[in-house]
C-alpha cells in the first residue's frame, strides 16, 4: 500500500501524530485506565505503567510486520496544553474496494468539547487525500450514542446494525457508518 504519511496530522485545536514510548504515561493517566472509556470497545483497561508500555510495544510490533500505511494508530494532542488527550486509528479491512476502518478513545477530561469528530474528520482527510482510501467506516456500540454523534457531526451515514458478542461474550448491537469517498471530496 502506497502513501503512508510520515508527518503530523494538524487542525484548529490538535495535534495527530504517531505514537512514541514515551506516550505511555499521558495515555495511563488520560484513558487507557478508565473503565468508563474502554467500556463499550474491545480492549482491556491498562492498570499499570508496564501494562500500557506493552500495549505501545505490541502496536509498535505490529507495525514492523504489517504494509506499510495498512494500519496507522495516532496520538491526539491538544495543542493549546500539548497534553496527550486519545488515539485515532484506521485499519484497511479490504485492500480490493480500499476500505478502512476508524476507531478512537478520548479521555473522559475532553469528551463534549468537539475533539473527537475534530480528529476523526483529520483522519478521514488524511486517508483519503494521502493513502487513497475510497471508503471509510466505523461502528459503535448502540449504547454509546456520543460515539454516533461524533460519526454523524464527521459526515459519516448509518449503514447498518450488526449484533455480534463483546469480550464478557454479551451479545450486542453495534451501528456501522460509514462515508464514501466521492461523497467526501463533494462535500469539501
Amino acid at each position: 500500500m502506497k502513501g503512508k504519511y510520515k508527518g503530523v496530522l494538524e487542525t484548529e485545536h490538535l495535534v495527530i501524530r504517531h505514537f512514541v514510548r514515551s506516550d505511555a504515561d499521558a495515555m495511563l493517566m488520560n484513558w487507557a485506565s478508565d473503565p468508563d472509556v474502554i467500556r463499550f470497545l474491545p480492549t482491556d483497561v491498562c492498570y499499570t505503567l508496564e501494562e500500557t508500555h506493552s500495549r505501545l510495544d505490541r502496536w509498535f510490533d505490529y507495525f514492523k510486520e504489517i504494509e506499510p500505511g495498512s494500519w496507522e494508530m495516532f496520538a491526539i494532542v491538544l495543542r493549546s496544553t500539548e497534553d496527550l488527550i486519545g488515539e485515532i486509528d484506521y485499519a484497511e479491512t479490504e485492500i480490493e474496494t480500499r476500505s478502512a476502518e476508524v476507531g478512537y478513545q478520548l479521555g473522559k477530561a475532553w469528551w463534549g468539547l468537539g475533539y473527537a469528530a475534530e480528529a476523526l474528520q483529520a483522519m478521514m482527510k488524511h486517508c483519503f487525500e494521502t493513502v487513497g482510501i475510497k471508503r471509510i467506516w466505523g461502528d459503535y456500540d448502540a449504547r454509546n450514542i456520543n460515539s454516533g454523534k461524533v460519526m454523524a457531526k464527521a459526515g459519516m451515514l448509518y449503514e447498518r446494525t450488526t449484533h455480534s458478542k463483546n469480550q464478557n461474550g454479551d451479545t450486542v448491537s453495534k451501528i456501522q457508518c460509514s462515508i464514501m469517498a466521492d461523497d467526501y471530496f463533494e462535500r469539501k
